[in-house]
């Protein structure tokens, strides 16, 4: 793996943290090829990390405020569906919305097609005894859920006017439909592969849709790759970077390929999103 540091994209960096765009990126200079550019790859996973940030932030606060009126009704009856109803509408991404008391036993959940999971008891998910222990906002990786299908979770506290701790109410959405929303408009036209990494290794977005929920290692894809297996392991392991490895798809012709990434995320969840090129 070859690199290099770019002096002015840290300096670009640099400037975009000065202003508060709360942007982490790092390139590193590549092998010249007349498909791509390092300057046209920072400015695309700088855009792909900003927006991909934003989205989540606005599902963020509309939770928030979901939770706030969540706190001033209880956490069933007519009211909470109507709350729960409005903030599932909101984003394309969003599979439903549910509410969650203090023993991880779901006490409503909509729209109406997944009033089913009510009843369902929750307590022994990772995320849900972390907000019940901590009672802080948090989201989660890719997990299946109670709807039986994989999807991440973003999850806020709610507590009455009193202060009393009385649950959570929660985000059920698929990753892959808010980041494509996203990466699928801007890498159209450019010679980049767009994929975003739990740092688990699991594929929560490609511009190839073949490849999310693929494990990065264990899947015999991959595995077979050596040099791809090392440089996904730093990917996972370094928050910002680029590195070159050599992959042949399927037995076919072997391709060195340059891979740039960077970090977003919320509430500590980390998300790797990577651009990736062919070197000519």
């Amino acid at each position: 793996m070859n690199s290099q540091l770019y002096p002015w994209l840290v300096t670009v960096l640099a400037i975009l943290v000065a202003i508060g765009a709360g942007i982490v990126a790092l390139g590193q200079e590549a092998p010249p090829s007349a498909s791509g550019t390092g300057h046209e790859a920072a400015t695309l996973l700088i855009h792909l990390q900003s927006d991909i940030t934003a989205a989540l932030e606005v599902l963020d606060g509309r939770l928030a405020h979901a939770a706030y009126e969540l706190g001033k009704t209880d956490l069933s009856g007519a009211d909470a569906r109507g709350i729960l109803a409005n903030l599932s509408a909101t984003d394309p991404s969003i599979v439903d919305c549910t509410v969650v008391d203090v023993n991880g036993t779901i006490r409503t959940a909509e729209p109406a097609e997944y009033r089913d999971v009510e009843g369902a008891d929750v307590s022994g998910q990772a995320n849900v005894r972390h907000i019940l222990a901590t009672k802080r906002p948090i989201m989660s990786d890719v997990i299946t859920v109670a709807e039986e299908i994989p999807a991440a979770v973003i999850e806020a506290p709610v507590f009455t006017d009193e202060g009393l701790f009385v649950g959570f109410t929660s985000i059920v959405f698929r990753p892959e439909v808010l980041i494509g929303e996203i990466a699928g408009p801007a890498a159209d036209g450019t010679p980049y592969q767009v994929m975003v990494l739990q740092t688990d290794g699991r594929v929560i977005y490609d511009t190839d849709p073949a490849q999310i929920g693929r494990m990065m290692f264990e899947d015999p894809l991959y595995t077979d790759h050596p040099d791809l297996l090392d440089t996904a392991q730093r990917v996972v392991s370094e928050r910002y970077g680029t590195a070159t490895y050599k992959f042949a798809a399927d037995g076919g012709e072997t391709v060195q390929k340059e891979i740039t990434w960077t970090t977003t995320g919320l509430h500590g969840t980390e998300w790797r999103v990577a651009v990736i090129r062919a070197v000519e």
